[in-house]
């Protein structure tokens, strides 16, 4: 037996329990008292300690990642329910993305096809077959803003878990 064993009625420094009266049933093995030197009950306490501590950093960081997954699902499954009852507001997309890209001269709108009809822009809209359902490209004289639907998403989900 490894010499840092200690039994846990060592540990806790149980007295045995007295003699009752006895019970039908099976018997039970008397308490049996172990001598032991008290540097090993502080390194067993320690080591005991210590094992605790990392239980609970460990049962904290599974409750954390468990938390993001379930946070993340719902996220998805609500948004997927809310898609279905109404697409995205890309109107309300446009108008926020035109008056915050003022200065930098938007020139074009590109968004998929099954948002073309929906949008309603003083800028040309053209049609991107790479997009995906509310997402929305804007372009300006410099380049482009891209807002895809899952960026936001997952925009959204880590100011979430930071608390934002």
């Amino acid at each position: 037996m490894d010499e840092r064993f200690v039994s846990l009625a060592s540990l806790l420094r149980v007295a045995p329990t007295p003699p009752s009266t006895p019970a039908a049933g099976p018997p039970t093995a008397p308490a049996v008292e172990r001598s032991v030197a008290p540097g090993v009950i502080d390194f067993a306490h320690a080591d005991l300690v210590h094992d605790l501590a990392l239980m609970k950093l460990a049962a904290g960081e599974a409750f954390e990642n468990a938390s993001r997954r379930l946070l993340r699902l719902l996220a998805n499954d609500l948004l997927g329910r809310e898609l279905l009852l109404g697409p995205v507001d890309l109107e309300g997309l446009v108008r926020g993305a035109l008056a915050e890209l003022s200065d930098s001269g938007p020139v074009a709108l590109a968004v998929s096809a099954a948002d073309a009809e929906r949008v309603r822009a003083p800028l040309p809209v053209r049609v991107d077959p790479a997009l995906g359902a509310g997402d929305l490209v804007v372009e300006v004289r410099d380049g482009t803003l891209e807002s895809h639907f899952t960026f936001r998403l997952e925009s959204a989900l880590e100011r979430a878990e930071h608390g934002a």
